[in-house]
């Protein structure tokens, strides 16, 4: 596979600004001469990540993340270094160059933009056979009858998968993808083993056959799988057949219509969470765009985690059936962990958001969704027209359940108020409530696989002396500093403790960190561990004497290195039975650390 050359990265680098960068993901606030947000990598209730314009980097407080536009793109889409720079190089319309090259990353790379290239060319397909095939007529007259016309369709990319086991494998063949990585896609079936699937000679089968194909994106707007709904009301196959787990899709981390509402969740601070495709798409069409949609019947830590970056408060507005209420509970504990406030729109029996909005019109469903209570108001409000409150056995149920969920309520205050609501409407005296809170268990939180979402890997974390972190500010920011360091190579500096290799690694490089593009690329060469530290390094305060500055701190660290091995031959010293021949040998090292300790402070050359 072939290397994207350094003028690329460097260009690419330059021409993206991390603010405008960030900010297309989920909204920043100024903070003096930097912006701030709460961290996408860890879960938080006060701002800690932190970007900064003038060294074009990021870094969290919290949990340590940082690096330039290129480990942001990484780590929040959770791609190799090659596809980071591709995906910022379209953005900014600049041509990649490459050069010869192999790596593992460029091998993931390649098969995730050819399972991409499999979606893009499935979805389209579908779509063709929607518009204009014969055999989809009864799809279209579906799809009319739940107001989805021709341009809904298009805006959604909403197709058709024909009742047919090998026209999809065919296509793809013809266009020259390969039977592995077909099978890779999750589009297709096998009935051989895992063998014949490993060498690419499997029999394959299309999975969506005789369905309403509704593809599902990342929050970039990139088709990573599908979701394919049966016609017939009576079908005895599955009502919806989804792509199963692929190295683009992770349903646990998936938001249906997030590309698409994106920029209404922002502006509205507020997500209202359907239950499935068409609910969404007929809230989204009928103007109610701040709407989503989890991959399943609830939502799941890191889906919460995701929607969190977006929103402050969540509507629950799932089916009034008895899953739709069961979902409505196992999603809270997940969205409350991540600081969200929950409230619930109760949907009238037997009616979904979309059946509401075409019998009713969007005004009732907004007016519906304004009035939604409080989850836990909601909760007990159901409990009191079950009739609990005459059995006390029922009221003790229900009592630890709502603790149950109540124990994912970190902030204290409200916690208190809930409680206080709770035994006042079921007649439980708080002490109580608060006891029997102590012994049940929280509910069981699906956090999902850590494969595809936004996360901040687990690396060693390097603190540097601050004598070190100084030596590194004065090598990127003066030139000066940066020629009077490389000069002094005794010792060198990866003899200087944790992160010296750091200023190694500036001090060695072949350009002068000087612009935004060199400062980018020089990051993106660090292992991870060293980028972190990289992206917290501000230019040095105003200094009069910068090469003073240099001398006192590489002194420090010197002296201290001279100190540490005089203590370590001092112990040798100490041990039983040493020779004498040995003891002398050591003395005389002793002393010629004592004699460079004493020549460290010379006036500056």
């Amino acid at each position: 596979m072939p290397r994207i050359s350094e003028e690329t990265i460097r260009r690419v680098a330059e021409a993206t600004d991390i603010v405008d960068l960030v900010s297309s993901y989920f909204p920043l606030k100024r903070a003096g001469a930097s912006w701030r947000a709460t961290c996408p990598f860890h879960n938080e209730k006060t701002p800690s990540f932190h970007v900064t314009p003038a060294r074009q980097s990021f870094h969290c407080f919290g949990c340590g993340a940082g690096g330039g536009v290129y480990r942001f793109v990484m780590d929040y889409e959770h791609l190799p270094f090659a596809e980071a720079v591709r995906r910022l190089a379209a953005k900014a319309g600049i041509p990649v160059i490459e050069e010869a090259g192999n790596s593992d990353d460029d091998r993931k790379e390649n098969l995730r933009r050819r399972l991409l290239a499999i979606h893009a060319l499935a979805a389209q397909w579908f779509h063709q056979n929607l518009m204009k095939s014969p055999e989809a007529e009864a799809a279209r007259h579906y799809l009319k009858g739940r107001a989805i016309g021709a341009p809904v369709a298009k805006d959604w990319q909403i197709g058709f998968a024909p009742d047919s086991w090998d026209a999809l494998p065919n296509l793809l063949r013809e266009h020259k993808f390969t039977n592995q990585e077909i099978l890779q896609s999750g589009l297709v079936s096998s009935s051989d083993g895992e063998e014949s699937q490993e060498a690419g000679t499997a029999r394959v089968y299309a999975r969506f056959r005789g369905r309403v194909m509704f593809p599902i994106h990342n929050d970039y707007g990139e088709v990573i799988a599908f979701s394919g709904r049966v016609l017939e009301a009576d079908a005895k196959a599955a009502k919806y057949v989804n792509s199963p787990e692929t190295p683009l899709f992770s349903k646990g981390r998936v938001l249906y219509g997030l590309n698409h509402s994106k920029r209404a969740l922002i502006e509205a601070k507020e997500a209202i969470v359907c239950e499935g495709q068409l609910d969404t798409i007929s809230a989204f069409e009928a103007g109610v765009k701040n709407v989503i949609a989890p991959q399943g019947t609830a939502f799941t830590h890191d889906q919460a985690r995701l929607l969190a970056r977006f929103v402050e408060t969540v509507v629950l507005c799932f089916d009034s059936d008895k899953a739709g209420q069961e979902a409505t509970s196992r999603s809270l504990p997940a969205l409350l962990e991540c600081g969200l406030s929950v409230r619930v729109a109760r949907l009238p029996e037997g009616s979904d958001p979309d059946s509401m909005i075409r019998s009713d019109g969007p005004e009732a469903f907004r007016e519906l969704v304004a009035k939604a209570k409080d989850f836990f108001d909601h909760a007990i409000e159901r409990t009191i027209e079950s009739g609990a409150l005459a059995d006390p056995a029922k009221v003790a149920a229900a009592s630890r359940k709502l603790g149950s969920l109540l124990s994912a309520v970190k902030d204290p205050v409200l916690r208190d108020s809930v409680i206080g609501r709770i035994c006042a409407q079921l007649g439980l005296s708080p002490k109580a409530f608060r006891d029997q809170m102590k012994q049940v268990k929280p509910p069981r939180q699906d956090f999902g696989s850590s494969a595809d979402g936004p996360q901040s890997p687990q690396v060693e974390q390097i603190d540097l002396s601050a004598g070190l972190e100084m030596l590194c500010r004065l090598a990127i920011h003066s030139p000066g500093a940066r020629d009077w360091l490389a000069a002094k190579n005794d010792p060198p500096p990866l003899a200087l403790g944790p992160g010296g290799v750091l200023l190694q690694r500036i001090l060695e490089h072949p350009v002068p960190l000087d612009s935004v593009g060199a400062v980018a690329s020089f990051s993106a060469s660090l292992p991870l561990e060293l980028e972190r530290v990289f992206a917290r390094l501000d230019p040095p305060r105003s200094i009069d004497n910068i090469l003073e500055a240099c001398q006192l701190n590489w002194e420090g660290l010197v002296a201290g290195l001279l100190k540490q091995q005089q203590e370590i031959l001092k112990a040798k010293l100490r041990q039983a039975n040493l020779p004498s021949d040995h003891a002398l040998k050591i003395n005389k090292e002793i002393l010629d650390l004592s004699r460079r300790l004493n020549d460290l402070s010379r006036p500056v050359a």
